[in-house]
C-alpha cells in the first residue's frame, strides 16, 4: 500500500481529473489524501480524507504581504507530514498556485513529485515545480521531457461512453459553461440562434446551462423565438445530458475536453478569452486541427460566427458524424486507470 497525496488548485477543472485519480487509488487499496483550498472543497465534498487550506488570493504586487501566510501554510504540512505514518510516498500536483507550497514541502521530505499539466501551455505554477518533479505529465504533446497521458476522467462519463452517435432528426444542442460561461452564453446563444431561419428553428432542442439569475428572461427569450429550450440552473447529471446531445457548445479547458473525448461528442467550443496565457484557444486548437470541433472566439462577431456554424451543420450533418468519430479518445474510458498505473510504478523507481 502506497501513502498517495493528490494536491489541487480550485476550479473544476483542476478537481475534477484530480477527484478521479483519487477515486481510482483509494479503490487500489491505497492511503489517499486530498489537498486543496476552500474553492476546491465543493468540488470533493465526498472525499472525507483530504486537507482543506483556506483560499490565498494574490498578484505578484502582494506578494510581500501574504508571505507570513505561506510560511503557516508550509508548516502545516512539514508539521503532518514529518510524523512517518503520514509522510506521503509520492504526491501529484494537478496545477494552480495552491499547489506549490505542498510540493515544495513533500519533496523536500523525500516523497516522489509528479506534476501534471493538463492544459496545451504549462501554468505558471507547472512551469515553476517543473524544475523540483521527479515525473512531468501532460495531456498534450509538449516536448520530450512531458510524458504524455490522457486525463483522469470522472467515472459518470466513463459510464456513459457509447459509441452510437446518431445526429438525424432533431438536433440537440447541450450548452455548457460552468460559472465562466453561463453568463455571456445566456445572451450569446439567442442571438445566434435568432439569426437562423424560423424553419431550421423548429428543428433544434436547446438545453442549457443558466445562472439563476437569467433563468425566467432566457426562457421567456427562447419562447419568442420558437426555440424548444430545457435550462437549469445545475445540471445535475452532465455526463447523461452530453452522451444523449449531437452537439456541445462549450468552453475549452482540459477537462472538458477531456470528457468530449471520451463520449465522443463533436463540440463548438468558445475559449474563456481570459484564461491565462490564452491556454484555452491553443486546446481548441489542438481538437479543431483534427477535425472534431469548431471554434468561434468571443468576440463582436461571435453571434455571427456561431450561427453560421450552426446552420451550416443542420444542412450538412455528415459533418457532426464525422466531427464525432475525430473526437473519440479510444482509451477515453480507460483514461483515470492509465494514469493510476503511472502513479504506482513512479512510486517505486
Amino acid at each position: 500500500m502506497l501513502k498517495i497525496a493528490i494536491c489541487s488548485g480550485g476550479t473544476g477543472g483542476h478537481m475534477f481529473p484530480a477527484c478521479a485519480l483519487f477515486e481510482s487509488l483509494k479503490q487500489r487499496g491505497h492511503q489517499v489524501s486530498m489537498i486543496t483550498d476552500t474553492r476546491g472543497n465543493r468540488f470533493c465534498s465526498n472525499i472525507s480524507e483530504k486537507i482543506v487550506i483556506k483560499t490565498i488570493r494574490f498578484s505578484l504586487k502582494e506578494l510581500l504581504k501574504i508571505i507570513p501566510q505561506i510560511i503557516s501554510v508550509a508548516y502545516k504540512f512539514f508539521k503532518l507530514w514529518k510524523i512517518k505514518e503520514y509522510r506521503p510516498d509520492i504526491i501529484i500536483g494537478f496545477g494552480g498556485l495552491f499547489t506549490v507550497v505542498p510540493m515544495f514541502v513533500g519533496k523536500a521530505l523525500g516523497a516522489k513529485t509528479i506534476v501534471y499539466e493538463q492544459n496545451s501551455v504549462v501554468g505558471k505554477a507547472n512551469n515553476l515545480l517543473a524544475s523540483i518533479a521527479d515525473f512531468k505529465v501532460s495531456t498534450f504533446a509538449i516536448d520530450e521531457e512531458w510524458r504524455q497521458l490522457p486525463s483522469p476522467v470522472r467515472k459518470e462519463f466513463v459510464a456513459a461512453a457509447n459509441s452510437n452517435y446518431k445526429c438525424d432528426g432533431r438536433l440537440k444542442i447541450v450548452v455548457i459553461g460552468g460559472s465562466q460561461g453561463a453568463v455571456s452564453f445566456s445572451s450569446i446563444i439567442p442571438r445566434a440562434l435568432a439569426m437562423i431561419s424560423e424553419d431550421q428553428r423548429q428543428h433544434i432542442d436547446i438545453v442549457q446551462q443558466v445562472s439563476s439569475a437569467k433563468l425566467d428572461d432566457l426562457r421567456i427569450e427562447y419562447h419568442k423565438l420558437g426555440v424548444n429550450a430545457r435550462l437549469l440552473d445545475f445540471v445535475h447529471n452532465v455526463a447523461k445530458e452530453m452522451s444523449e446531445a449531437q452537439l456541445i457548445i462549450c468552453r475549452s479547458g482540459a477537462s472538458t475536453l477531456a470528457e468530449l473525448s471520451t463520449l465522443g461528442r463533436p463540440a463548438i467550443l468558445i475559449p474563456y478569452p481570459l484564461a491565462s496565457d490564452n491556454h484555452q484557444f491553443h486546446n481548441a486548437m489542438c481538437y479543431r486541427h483534427k477535425k472534431a470541433a469548431w471554434i468561434v472566439e468571443e468576440d463582436e462577431n461571435i453571434e455571427k460566427e456561431l450561427s453560421k456554424i450552426i446552420i451550416n451543420l443542420l444542412n450538412h450533418r455528415e459533418l457532426l458524424k464525422e466531427a464525432a468519430s475525430n473526437m473519440i479518445n479510444k482509451l477515453g474510458d480507460k483514461s483515470t486507470e492509465i494514469f493510476a498505473d503511472f502513479v504506482e510504478k513512479s512510486a517505486v523507481k
